[in-house]
């Protein structure tokens, strides 16, 4: 979510109750815990701080109660022990050191024993606690990279006294950077530090390299890339294991310099995000302790909140409630259960695939098609032939393609309308949701043919044979025009 005071909205709450049920995350990561808003601290006449936790107890009750376990932030400055009045997005956050560390130290003191007395120290074990947010960046955070160790030691050390199975990190930094430094930082100070926590987003690509010709990375794999490297830097430290952590990543993508938005890119809302979703976590399911899409509902005041029913905004539901691309690509994704009996990815162009499980009795299958912006949009076939028994069997597909698991293509078709009619609503709402079909399989083997336009992601449960249940293999086409433009993108 996109802060703590959100979260205590009804539709707030109806969005993350859809997330959970039809996805089941495990773990919820937020901005403004400590915000002014949710009213943790506050300066008496005698100049004494004093502590309330209410706002607090009902975030965290129902984040639990849904299944969530907290991924707390720590921050940002309460009034009451800010240094300085600089603050930043609509709600005004202060990102300024605090006047007095010990009092820092105090308040994450007293904030860790509330929540162990709340909720039990077996539970709060489980969760993990990151020192501030994004503190490379000056919107983020007014103090020097010194004063940021400070304040990350002071908050560590203030877990620790309280238990030390309490499990702290950082640095929460944007675009995978300070990792090397905050590393280098542990190794020098001893400072405790159970996990690397850090934030990357596609589009970070070209805020680095103005255009794909003068990036390293092959089309659609910087994100990838980048979780990989960071691992690497965390595995190779010298210290204890650490766990690593993307505290914020989302579909928001670019083809050069000039596309990279952070407030209007239609990344976030279209069918291009599904594909994607599929690519980076099938990807990288091995490479990091954990990946935080950013965010679960456009119910999301960073620059004030959304007035109509897309707005370019984070979430994975919009305001009214209705799932998006990525939505259900995480759906789909979270049905992949038992090993994996096959995997495929495209020779040509990797970031199109194909992954097969097996559970019990059935198979699943999720096909998507994500080509980087920038390529020529081409369709892709596959064909996935399959083993089946006499009496034959039934796949049961769905398909997410714009005007079906994707309405913000129509909702453009439309002219965009702010207020929607009632029938508008109605017709958005139902192309919010995927199609669904079914087909007879043929006795003795049948094949399942496979057709992709970019950024569809393709779905079936395949009721087979017995074991053993061995998938054939796997034939793919796509167009000339990707075929040529792939050969003219530089490789490094």
């Amino acid at each position: 979510m996109g802060r703590a005071f959100e979260i205590l909205r009804a539709d707030a709450q109806s969005h993350i109750r859809l997330v959970q049920q039809e996805i089941g995350f495990e773990s919820c990561r937020f901005h403004g815990l400590f915000h002014d808003d949710v009213g943790v601290a506050v300066r008496g006449e005698d100049g004494k701080l004093r502590f309330q936790w209410g706002h607090v107890d009902r975030i965290f009750d129902f984040l639990l109660s849904v299944g969530l376990r907290p991924f707390v932030e720590l921050g940002p400055m309460p009034a009451a022990l800010a240094s300085g009045k600089q603050t930043f997005f609509h709600w005004h956050m202060n990102v300024t050191p605090p006047a007095d560390f010990e009092e820092w130290r105090l308040l994450v003191s007293e904030f860790a024993k509330h929540c162990v007395a709340r909720y039990g120290l077996s539970e709060v074990r489980q969760w993990h606690f990151e020192v501030w947010n994004e503190p490379n960046l000056d919107a983020f955070w007014s103090g020097t990279q010194e004063e940021y160790w400070r304040l990350y030691t002071v908050a560590a050390e203030a877990l620790k006294a309280v238990d030390t199975e309490l499990k702290v990190g950082g640095p929460a930094s944007a675009e995978a950077l300070w990792i090397p430094d905050f590393l280098d930082y542990l190794r020098s100070s001893g400072a405790p530090c159970d996990f690397v926590s850090t934030h990357a987003y596609p589009q970070n690509e070209f805020a680095n390299h103005p255009s794909r010709a003068e990036s390293p990375h092959a089309p659609g794999m910087y994100f990838v890339d980048t979780v990989r490297r960071v691992r690497q830097q965390v595995q190779n430290w010298g210290g204890k294991p650490l766990e690593l952590h993307f505290t914020e990543w989302s579909s928001l993508d670019a083809g050069d310099k000039d596309g990279v938005d952070w407030y209007a890119n239609e990344t976030i809302d279209q069918l291009y995000g599904a594909a994607l979703v599929c690519h980076v976590c099938t990807q990288l399911d091995r490479d990091t302790d954990s990946l935080f899409w950013w965010v679960a509902s456009d119910i999301f005041e960073e620059m004030g909140m959304p007035q109509s029913p897309f707005s370019n905004n984070f979430g994975m539901v919009t305001v009214d409630g209705w799932p998006k691309a990525t939505f259900h690509a995480f759906r789909l994704l979270n049905r992949m259960r038992g090993p994996v009996v096959l995997q495929h990815t495209d020779p040509d162009l990797p970031t199109r695939g194909l992954v097969a499980t097996r559970d019990g009795a059935n198979t699943h299958i999720l096909a998507w098609n994500h080509v980087p912006i920038g390529l020529p949009h081409g369709s892709w076939l596959i064909e996935v032939a399959l083993p089946t028994g006499p009496e034959g069997g039934l796949a049961t597909v769905c398909h997410v393609r714009e005007g079906a698991g994707s309405a913000y293509e129509p909702w453009v078709a439309m002219g965009r309308p702010q207020n929607p009619t009632p029938a508008q609503q109605e017709a958005l709402k139902a192309m919010s949701q995927p199609s669904y079909s079914t087909h007879a399989l043929n006795p003795d083997g049948d094949t399942l043919r496979i057709d992709l336009a970019p950024g569809e992601i393709w779905w079936a449960e395949v009721a087979g044979p017995p074991d053993p249940y061995v998938l054939k293999g796997v034939e793919t086409t796509f167009t000339d025009a990707v075929n040529a433009a792939l050969s003219a993108i530089p490789t490094s």
